[in-house]
């Protein structure tokens, strides 16, 4: 029975891999300029590394900030509460692509008073992706069975020994697999930094495939780098839902 699944999933992969042969055999530039990319490994590698530098800066800042706007969502001062709401329903109901636009030409050059690509680049992300991260922690605030908060109080917890002893470490077990999915959206989001010409990888291999013209060899490459960055990510979320058993 194990053996008869272990070809199944070798016989899936060898399916898709069989698709993407053919569609490179097909191409018209699959043989003359096959080797091309190899001149520009360099190049490459350096944008791939800012991806996996740009994605970890904003899946931390948002994380961050994700939290600053979960306690402001249960703070009992309704002009906090309200900020969250409004920014979260501003966040869910606009394309990323209009938000990294509107932080590089409009926010960065009239109220910030600068036009630094990296800089404007991640405010934007962290922003975008923080009422994201707001919600991974209501989920698991809300999955907390509310009889604990009773039994705090009546031991003498202050709200800080609570939080900080007692519900937020069940938070973060809870967290981490949602967690692990954020990033991987986040890294595959940075590719929408080349709209403002930061050099990650998404802008550094269309730049080579401009000056080359090997467009099917560049957008198969650009799969299998992001997916060498991904699906790691996708495994340790499956290991963990495993291992937390919720």
């Amino acid at each position: 029975m194990r053996n008869s699944k272990k070809i199944q999933y070798i016989l899936s992969l060898l399916t898709y891999i069989g698709l993407i042969v053919i569609m490179v055999l097909r191409s018209p530039d699959s043989v003359s300029k096959h080797d091309v990319y190899a001149s520009y490994f360099t190049y490459i590698l350096n944008g791939f590394l800012w991806t996996i530098l740009i994605s970890l800066c904003v899946f931390v800042l948002s994380f961050i900030f994700g939290g600053i706007m979960f306690l402001g969502s249960i703070s009992k001062v309704s002009y906090f509460r309200y900020l969250v709401k409004h920014w979260t329903y501003f966040m869910f109901g606009s394309p990323l692509l209009v938000i990294v636009i509107i932080f590089y030409f409009f926010v960065g050059p009239n109220l910030l008073a600068m036009n630094s690509k990296l800089f404007l680049g991640l405010l934007a992300l962290t922003l975008y992706f923080a009422p994201f991260m707001m919600k991974v922690y209501e989920g698991a605030y809300n999955s907390i069975d509310k009889k604990q908060f009773l039994v705090c109080d009546m031991f003498g917890f202050t709200k800080f020994q609570m939080y900080y002893y007692i519900i937020f470490p069940q938070m973060i077990r809870i967290m981490l697999p949602p967690l692990s999915g954020n990033l991987a959206n986040v890294i595959k989001s940075s590719s929408l930094l080349y709209l403002i010409g930061f050099q990650e990888l998404y802008y550094t291999l269309t730049n080579v495939q401009s000056k080359s013209f090997a467009y099917t060899q560049g957008y198969i490459l650009m799969i299998v780098l992001y997916l060498i960055i991904t699906i790691p990510l996708i495994k340790l979320s499956e290991l963990l839902e495993k291992r937390i058993k919720l």
